[in-house]
């Protein structure tokens, strides 16, 4: 591991819990930025079967590989799809599954807001099938607040976050059986959200959460960073870091920025750290700035590896 920033001291091997694989010259950089930052494990979203045997010949023992199923093709087509794509996900190389269900995929299908509900009957048979198959679900199902306000104000496709919230915590209640991680921390890390994430964590065994995306977790956990780190402490047993780093871009400082920020944001006390890249949703209002949770050691060391490879053990 390089040492690229002087305020970053943890040497042990990080585990990425929450990455995409797109473009092979992308994913080439991705790796190449991940060793420098101590990254020596991730979990692999393969967009496409090609990429996943790219980087299978190319870093043996690297990744876990987590298919992709994308949350719009399920309101255009229907179950019956996924149901066939689970029965060949292992035969393919695949470890686990992940659907990206954000209400951007609503809009994109041009389906209503009570579309084919994760939590519904209908579904239900796709995590059955998946239980079957003893698969674990990466799940995105909702986004930041700020994405509410602004790009989710089309009642025809989208509803409330509260409500998205719902659907989600219908998930973890009527899947309790199933090992679930839930991505961006169940898409909870606003510090007014965390006694209702806190509330899950203390209902339903089931589930962990990762700390994607780097810019949200930065700009959300940031504004009350006491909070944030009695919370993260508290809970340490169910966090996987992750950065939803997507390999797309031969652009370097995209990936470099991402683990800079969350190390920063994790390891050290900083205080109002400009984010080391542009945060759309704060462009126009002063910026994203990192206020440093200074975990400790013990914690890092469960966030940034114990924990995902435990989860992932049987992979491993």
């Amino acid at each position: 591991m390089l040492k690229l920033d002087s305020r970053l001291d943890y040497t042990n091997p990080i585990f990425d819990a929450h990455t995409h694989g797109i473009d092979t010259d992308a994913l080439d950089i991705l790796v190449e930025v991940q060793k420098n930052f101590g990254i020596s494990k991730a979990v692999l979203i393969c967009h496409s079967l090609g990429i996943k045997q790219y980087a299978d010949e190319t870093y043996p023992g690297r990744f876990i590989y987590a298919k992709y199923f994308s949350g719009s093709f399920r309101f255009a087509h229907g179950v019956e799809p996924l149901l066939k794509e689970v029965a060949t996900l292992k035969e393919e190389g695949y470890h686990i599954a992940k659907m990206q269900s954000a209400p951007a995929m609503r809009g994109r299908a041009s389906a209503g807001p009570d579309d084919l509900r994760m939590d519904e009957d209908e579904m239900a048979l796709f995590f059955g099938a998946m239980k079957d198959e003893d698969l674990s679900f990466i799940l995105h199902l909702s986004d930041p607040d700020t994405y509410y306000a602004s790009k989710y104000t089309d009642k025809t496709h989208f509803s409330s976050k509260e409500r998205d919230l719902q659907e989600l915590e219908g998930v973890l209640s009527r899947h309790s059986s199933m090992k679930l991680q839930i991505a961006h921390f169940a898409a909870q890390p606003e510090t007014h959200r965390l006694d209702n994430l806190a509330r899950w964590f203390d209902t339903y065994s089931n589930f962990n959460i990762d700390t994607s995306s780097a810019r949200w977790m930065s700009r959300e956990l940031s504004k009350d960073p006491q909070k944030a780190r009695e919370f993260i402490i508290k809970y340490s047993d169910r966090l996987h870091f992750g950065t939803d780093c997507v390999g797309y871009t031969l652009e370097r400082s995209y990936y470099k920025g991402r683990y800079l920020a969350l190390r920063l944001l994790f390891e050290t006390d900083v205080r109002n750290d400009p984010l080391p890249f542009t945060d759309a949703d704060t462009v126009n209002t002063g910026g994203t700035h990192i206020n440093g949770l200074n975990l400790p050691k013990s914690v890092l060391e469960k966030i940034y590896w114990k924990n995902a490879t435990r989860f992932f053990s049987e992979f491993l």
